[in-house]
């Protein structure tokens, strides 16, 4: 039996193994259709593998909605997919009104989205809960009562970009020279930290759970990891996910573990995390699971149902392409450096 479904994805960076396991999955469940993509500039590597890119304005942008609404419709996409954080509130504003002209978007309801969203929100809400949180504070209010060592991040970033443990004031002004004061303080939590993928149906059952150890980590995401069959964790993000209403599909919570405690989360990414393809080859196959939701199949998915103890080694690849104007490449007249 043929399915038509189109597929486009936001902000693709350098996710190019994602978008070729979602190709994979696509051909096994005998779906006919596209994957089109997104960004910013044509240097995103991950555009190139899709079977048409588009280049939009910024997230923050006034025109970025219009240009992603148009490309939905021209395309007849089905399903949107985000890969960074930069445009899940926009597109958690804008869900109902995709899904009635046809479009699902794999985010969940805007309440939900924000807390994900904003690290001291949802310390809040799993304090609430009653659930081990890391304590999070604005500057101003640490500068009250400092604490050292601590770990910063910024109020509202991504990729890692500007989080580090600091150790005395000293460092903290230096880190504030470079990445500015927006920052947000919390206690430094020692031991082993986590990624733990999740799918999630619309319906709320949790289908899939696979922690993914970060061994090495580098620019924000995990370099070196290994898939990990623990019940503890298994239990932890279940908690967890029943106090996010509404979020659903692919989504990765992460958490540190002291020694002798249970798991302390500290965020969750409402979409697929960049060591997402660890857990595929593990056998938890999340994209087939989000394609057979959406096209009405059963998800066929079991919670521990991966391979364990499997690791990942990160290495560099690279995509040719020749381009009618390099002048707008970002690093053309200044290098970018990572």
């Amino acid at each position: 039996m043929s399915r038509q479904l189109n597929i486009l994805f936001t902000c693709v960076g350098r996710r190019v193994v994602l978008l070729e396991s979602f190709r994979r999955a696509m051909k096994e469940l005998g779906i006919e259709g596209k994957i089109f993509a997104t960004d910013v500039t044509q240097a995103a590597a991950a555009l190139h593998v899709s079977d048409k890119q588009f280049i939009v304005p910024r997230a923050g942008n006034i025109q970025y909605m219009p240009a992603l609404e148009k490309i939905i419709e021209q395309h007849r996409v089905g399903l949107v997919i985000p890969l960074t954080d930069l445009d899940l509130r926009t597109l958690a504003r804008r869900r109902d009104r995709l899904a009635d002209s046809g479009c699902a978007v794999m985010i969940g309801p805007e309440e939900t989205i924000k807390i994900c969203r904003d690290k001291r929100l949802f310390s809040q809400h799993l304090r609430k809960a009653g659930m081990p949180s890391i304590r999070t504070f604005p500057l101003p209010q640490f500068r009250q009562k400092p604490f050292y060592p601590c770990f910063v991040k910024p109020l509202r970033g991504s990729a890692g970009l500007g989080t580090a443990k600091i150790n005395s004031e000293r460092e903290l002004q230096a880190h504030m020279h470079v990445f500015g004061d927006q920052l947000l303080v919390q206690d430094y939590v020692p031991g082993r930290e986590y990624t733990v993928d999740v799918y999630r149906t619309r319906s709320g059952e949790i289908k899939s759970i696979i922690p993914r150890q970060r061994l090495v980590v580098r620019s924000g995401e995990v370099d070196q990891g290994i898939t990990i069959h623990d019940e503890e964790l298994f239990e932890e993000t279940r908690k967890l996910v029943s106090l996010m209403d509404g979020l659903w599909g692919v989504f990765c919570c992460q958490c540190r573990r002291p020694e002798g405690k249970p798991p302390h989360f500290f965020e969750i990414n409402p979409r697929f995390g960049g060591g997402a393809p660890l857990s595929i080859a593990a056998g938890a196959d999340l994209p087939k699971y989000l394609l057979q939701e959406i096209l009405g199949m059963d998800v066929q998915a079991e919670v521990g149902k991966f391979t364990p103890n499997l690791l990942m080694l990160r290495y560099s690849e690279h995509i040719t392409k020749t381009v009618d104007d390099p002048s707008s490449l970002p690093g053309y007249d200044n290098a970018v450096f990572k």
